[in-house]
């Protein structure tokens, strides 16, 4: 069988670590096809061979989301079946019982920083901003920032960065819990991997084990909320059509 080509990823693997780098300079939007290239990625994440994987962008950026110039002026690029798929993919990472590391490297908006909320642990640069803008375009947040978000940093803060469209230092995500740490821009990566490869130091069984029982104690319909959220979303999207 006849590997697949991608556009839109870099994906590499080192001492067992499975890279997944966002490929579509110079801001690392992800359309609709990107998430068809990460669902090809669900054999290589489940792996044996995999012990954990690392999410990160190329060059600058980790990933701005969404072009919001392109759903402004063609809405049909987001669909209701397109966002349903990437719900679906997100849910699969998020319960994903190998660490799953998201390593931004530079600005993470909008779907971008919902990517990062499906991983486990998020490491970033002093350089990285995040927010969740799509309220400014009349839109809310439909790849599970709501839930993750509110998950993560609690109700009232998850609202305001949400509401006002914040986009926040790495400083202040550190802060919030957004994060787990900041490292240096001229060190990130390989600090970065230093952080996964101790991680890895421990029981392969103890590490699956504890992860379970993390996705078991979140709450029992998250994934039904964030689905339902991606629904409202996709009204929000189809909302701005115009009648031809």
């Amino acid at each position: 069988m006849e590997a697949p080509q991608y556009k839109y990823l870099q994906l590499s693997v080192e001492n067992r670590i499975f890279i997944v780098k966002i490929s579509n300079p110079p801001h690392n939007y992800l359309p609709g096809d990107f998430f068809k290239e990460l669902h090809l990625c669900r054999g290589q994440m489940l792996s044996p061979d995999v012990d954990a994987i690392i999410f990160t962008g190329e060059g600058k950026i980790f990933s701005k989301g969404a072009d919001i110039e392109e759903i402004r002026s063609s809405p049909y690029s987001l669909d209701r079946e397109t966002v349903i798929y990437g719900n679906k993919i997100f849910n699969f990472i998020s319960g994903l019982n190998k660490p799953v590391i998201a390593a931004v490297n530079g600005p993470c908006l909008g779907g971008g920083l919902e990517l990062a909320l499906t991983c486990h642990i998020r490491l970033c640069s002093e350089k990285a901003r995040f927010g969740l803008p799509e309220v400014s375009i009349g839109l809310i947040p439909g790849l599970g920032g709501i839930q993750r978000l509110i998950r993560v940093v609690g109700e009232p803060k998850a609202l305001e960065m949400i509401l006002l469209g914040d986009i926040i230092s790495a400083s202040r995500a550190l802060n919030l819990n957004l994060v787990s740490r900041v490292f240096p821009k001229k060190e990130f990566f390989p600090r970065v991997l230093l952080f996964v490869k101790t991680i890895l130091a421990a029981r392969g069984k103890a590490i699956e084990e504890l992860l379970e029982s993390v996705v078991m104690s979140r709450p029992k319909n998250e994934d039904e909320n964030i689905l339902d959220a991606g629904e409202r979303f996709a009204r929000l999207i189809s909302g701005m059509i115009k009648p031809s």
